[in-house]
């Protein structure tokens, strides 16, 4: 079998995800600076809470713990999709160099 039989193309739209997601993972793997912003949306998404002593009645407290569920969440979710678009990425590269073989779908 020739080498070139191994290789799987991928779509347009693929090779684009693969791009990018390969650029999140160098981004992730080498950039000092995002280590620093990962720390904080870590932090942010896992060990935030408002404490009740810094606010001057339970209104108050409520909206702030609002605010930081919400932002908690925000922070889950980047983290969540550069994980996946990383994961993705790895697939794709899978598929593309043959690793992976895809099949059609028969209905």
């Amino acid at each position: 079998m020739d080498n070139q039989d191994d290789f799987q193309k991928l779509n347009e739209a693929e090779e684009k995800e693969l791009r990018d997601a390969q650029t999140l993972y160098e981004m992730e793997k080498s950039n000092a600076g995002w280590q620093i912003v990962k720390k904080w949306l870590e932090d942010m998404a896992f060990h935030s809470w408002v404490d009740p002593r810094e606010v001057e009645d339970r209104k108050a407290w409520e909206w702030r713990e609002l605010n930081a569920f919400h932002a908690s969440n925000v922070a889950k979710e980047i983290l969540e999709n550069i994980r996946k678009a990383v994961d993705r990425a790895e697939y794709l590269q899978k598929v593309k160099t043959g690793e992976i073989e895809r099949k059609r779908l028969t209905i």
